[in-house]
């Protein structure tokens, strides 16, 4: 019975894309442009290039927030935040791509970021002992949970804004063989919705992929191992879920997993409440 498990097509295919090498967390972006105007306040006036903003923060671009982050450094710290556009770009481009992946419009939410950001900026230098643009983007799920999340609850947030569907995000990782990817980015209801509902594979097959993937990340060093915790996260804060997707009892499912996190101050026994994003709509199968 073993054997024939193992070569029917369906659990090749989880095996193979389930061995695919975990993806760096700066190979999880997929950065988009905006349009640029500009207005008349200046940042950073000793700067020689040209860093006016349009007041319309849905039109700034990604270079925008550069030179936002560094005129917010300069009034809270008194010291100028040295600029490299080159890497503080990709950065920003991961940031505005987390907001627009979760229906948030990205302009908007990323500034709203920055400025919580600064907000909290003690905090944050006292456990990370910087605070530069890579250190902030560490606090990308904190932010969600504490200033997105409670508003999903409380449905008095517009989560409308995507850019891209996320069936053809996860489409366009599974035609490259990354599903990793999609565990590391959507979590295990979402992907495994997917995989059931759309791709049509057996619950037990992608089950026992999951259960592989994991072990994997399990046996590999610190940075793999985190991105268990990654995993698990994403499919808490992807929450609250429509009721006819699959794998909703992940908590159960993968338990010996789940049990370690449930230290972390982002863990949660359950899913949160309120009103699913209508995206997830496209991944249930229809009769």
């Amino acid at each position: 019975m073993h054997r024939k498990i193992e070569e029917d097509p369906a659990y090749k295919i989880v095996s193979r894309i389930m061995s695919t090498p975990v993806p760096l967390q700066s190979e999880l972006s997929n950065p988009f442009n905006s349009n640029k105007r500009k207005k008349k306040l200046v940042l950073n006036p000793d700067d020689k290039k040209d860093n006016t903003l349009s007041d319309d923060v849905t039109l700034w671009t990604t270079k925008s927030f550069v030179d936002y982050f560094a005129d917010c450094y300069f009034k809270a710290n008194g010291g100028y935040y040295k600029k490299t556009y080159s890497s503080d770009n990709v950065i920003f481009n991961e940031i505005g791509k987390f907001m627009a992946s979760n229906g948030l419009q990205k302009q908007e939410w990323t500034k709203r970021f920055i400025d919580w950001c600064f907000e909290n900026q003690d905090t944050i230098v006292k456990k990370s002992n910087y605070f530069l643009p890579t250190t902030i983007k560490s606090y990308l799920n904190h932010f969600y949970q504490e200033e997105v999340m409670p508003k999903v609850e409380e449905d008095s947030i517009d989560r409308s804004h995507f850019e891209s569907t996320i069936l053809e995000d996860i489409k366009l990782a599974d035609e490259d063989g990354k599903a990793s990817e999609i565990y590391i980015r959507f979590g295990i209801p979402i992907a495994s919705t997917y995989f059931i509902q759309i791709r049509g594979l057996s619950e037990d097959i992608v089950q026992r992929g999951i259960s592989n993937f994991l072990t994997k990340l399990a046996q590999g060093d610190l940075k793999s191992r985190d991105k268990i915790s990654l995993v698990i996260q994403k499919s808490i804060m992807k929450s609250p879920y429509p009721a006819e997707f699959s794998m909703l009892d992940w908590r159960e499912k993968f338990e010996p997993f789940t049990k370690l996190a449930k230290k972390e101050n982002w863990w949660r026994q359950k899913d949160y409440n309120g009103k699913p994003l209508s995206e997830y709509q496209r991944l249930i199968k229809r009769d």
